[in-house]
């Protein structure tokens, strides 16, 4: 492995929101959105570890008076052995004077990943990314979001003025879930749920959605709870059913040890616990999920027996409010958000696969918890 720059790790260390700067592999830096202790603890799953890697919510925050600016960026992009199409381009957008632009990249590498989970790296080459910012008489913000599809390497930066990282002055929302929080079918960076809801409201967003995942795993936990928050949402259940990961006994106790933690670094801080959104295939029947030939997600098709402590997303609102009701009464600070407020029986034309929204869903869901955070906050 080269030997990192050291100037450029640390303007990016400093510029760098919604992740934690590492060594990359080729001598610049990697953004990753869980610290590196957490893959002693993660099962060596390699699906887990792309889509720590991938960068939903992050981004680089200058502030400058640039008006061109230069990045060489090496992408990792991921091909699964279930998926039946190449991995999506990684897209980086750039904000800056109420103005977007968006650059769709194909080239860098991929990472394979089998049936038996094993991956193979096929390298590719490595990118640039050239931004005509305009002339600006004074320092702005500029913002670069990085692919919410994929991992990347920073390997340069350029700017023909100075890049201050911009302060860490803004009130830090912590969002904890699964796939649906992630956001892959989002058409850019900017199209991330709890990006949308971040922007609208200024809030400097820590995106924990982790696509396959929010299964209530400990050092996730742990993360949270070290991580400076002044908000924190979970959204948490798609997965406990998709899984089949989790049964009623199981489930009731995680729920309560993974607030327990968090309540550890945050005890005041407020926390929102949101319920799954609408899946017709789950509502009322369990995991684990099944796949029609058409990509339709399907409810499992073993048959169920008397008590035998299976989920369906009915169960889990239901287990989901009632734990927020009991612990409320000790702990003000703890709310209940269904879900279907978010997204719910009237959007379904917004659901093409019977579970994860489309783009314009996705938009829907960051506009309705940025009206959340507004009448609560």
């Amino acid at each position: 492995m080269p030997s990192p720059n050291a100037e450029l790790a640390t303007l990016i260390g400093s510029a760098l929101f919604g992740a934690i700067a590492e060594p990359g592999r080729e001598g610049g830096v990697t953004p990753v959105r869980l610290p590196s202790w957490t893959r002693a603890q993660d099962g060596a799953d390699p699906m887990f570890r792309s889509t720590v890697a991938a960068n939903s919510g992050v981004r680089l925050e200058f502030d400058t008076a640039a008006s061109s600016m230069s990045l060489r960026l090496r992408f990792t992009r991921t091909s699964f052995f279930f998926v039946p199409f190449p991995p999506r381009p990684a897209v980086v957008s750039v904000t800056a004077d109420g103005r977007e632009q968006h650059f769709s990249f194909d080239e860098g590498d991929v990472e394979h990943i089998d049936e038996n989970l094993g991956t193979t790296l096929v390298p590719g080459s490595e990118s640039t990314l050239h931004i005509d910012l305009g002339p600006a008489p004074a320092p702005r913000r500029v913002t670069v979001w990085l692919p919410h599809t994929s991992g990347v390497e920073i390997l340069g930066l350029e700017a023909d003025d100075t890049l201050a990282p911009a302060p860490r002055t803004r009130t830090r929302w912590v969002h904890y879930g699964s796939s649906i929080s992630h956001c892959l079918e989002a058409d850019s960076p900017l199209g991330v749920w709890p990006v949308v809801t971040a922007r609208s409201l200024d809030l400097d967003l820590v995106n924990l959605g982790l696509a396959g995942s929010a299964l209530l795993d400990g050092f996730v936990a742990r993360t949270i709870r070290d991580t400076p928050a002044d908000l924190i949402s979970l959204k948490v259940g798609i997965n406990v059913v998709n899984t089949g990961g989790f049964r009623v006994r199981t489930f009731i106790p995680a729920l309560h040890a993974f607030l327990d933690t968090i309540r550890e670094g945050h005890p005041r801080t407020p926390i929102v616990l949101i319920s799954p959104i609408v899946c017709p295939p789950h509502e009322d029947a369990p995991g684990p999920t099944e796949w029609s030939p058409t990509g339709q997600a399907l409810g499992t098709s073993v048959a169920r027996r008397p008590l035998d402590g299976q989920l369906t997303l009915r169960d889990i609102r239901a287990i989901i409010e009632t734990v927020v009701a009991e612990r409320s009464r000790e702990d003000a600070a703890l709310r209940y958000l269904d879900g279907r407020e978010l997204f719910g029986p009237d959007d379904l034309e917004h659901l093409p696969d019977a579970l994860h929204p489309d783009p314009a869903g996705y938009r829907l869901m960051g506009e309705r918890m940025a009206a959340y955070w507004r009448a609560t906050l």
